[in-house]
């Protein structure tokens, strides 16, 4: 399992730079106007942090069982809307990210499944006035993440089904030329998962717990 510390870490750096920033700032000239529309263009690492909440096999609890899923890198796009000078909607997807299951513990050395997924996710931002070119932002949301493409491996007929998460961000936007900028973000999406399959003859449920830490490096260009 790796450390949640991850996530929580990193969020918090950022949130406390984004509110720094605003009691510093709070009188500055804005960066965005209403009616602005702002489109970015990511790389995006997926980090996860997974726990198996419940398992059981032809209806028996399976004892000391648990998986990981790896880290997968992606390309990702977020759309913003100012409603103000600082407030803007931001809806965040992208290409969906890979997802390999692997048993640990009591099922060490099962490759259980195999899937892609990724969040569409709908934020309620707010963006810093700071009257330079550097603009830290935070926001909040809700994601629906979305599994995809689900192959076989140990587990057969294997799915995982598509859920509800919440959402918190924060970044920054440095404007590099005109209407381009650099863009840093992380968000982070905590959800739970159903997941089905056989094993063997076996009918199999189990309930995952993943913290994914969501890290994109890209451009912005403002319209």
């Amino acid at each position: 399992m790796k450390p949640k510390i991850i996530s929580k870490v990193s969020l918090v750096a950022f949130l406390l730079l984004s509110l720094a920033a605003s009691l510093a700032n709070a009188q500055s000239e804005p960066v965005y106007s209403r009616g602005d529309w702002v489109v970015g263009l990511n790389a995006t690492r997926v980090l996860t942090d997974e726990d198996l909440r419940s398992a059981s096999a032809g209806g028996a609890p399976v004892p000391n069982s648990n998986l990981s899923i790896n880290n997968d890198t992606t390309v990702s796009f977020d759309v913003s809307y100012f409603l103000s000078n600082q407030l803007a909607f931001n809806i965040f997807g992208g290409i969906p990210a890979s997802a390999d299951l692997q048993g640990e513990e009591s099922l060490s050395g099962l490759f259980l499944g195999q899937t892609d997924y990724g969040p569409v996710i709908l934020s309620l931002q707010y963006h810093v006035l700071t009257g330079s070119n550097f603009s830290p932002y935070f926001g909040a949301g809700v994601g629906r993440i979305l599994f995809l493409d689900e192959k076989d491996r140990a587990l057969t007929d294997f799915d995982v089904e598509d859920t509800w998460a919440p959402a918190v961000q924060a970044g920054f936007r440095w404007r590099i030329h005109n209407n381009w900028s650099a863009n840093f973000d992380v968000r982070y999406a905590p959800f739970e998962a159903d997941i089905t399959g056989n094993l063997g003859p076996a009918p199999v449920q189990a309930k995952v717990e993943v913290d994914p830490t969501i890290v994109s490096i890209g451009v912005a260009y403002r319209f």
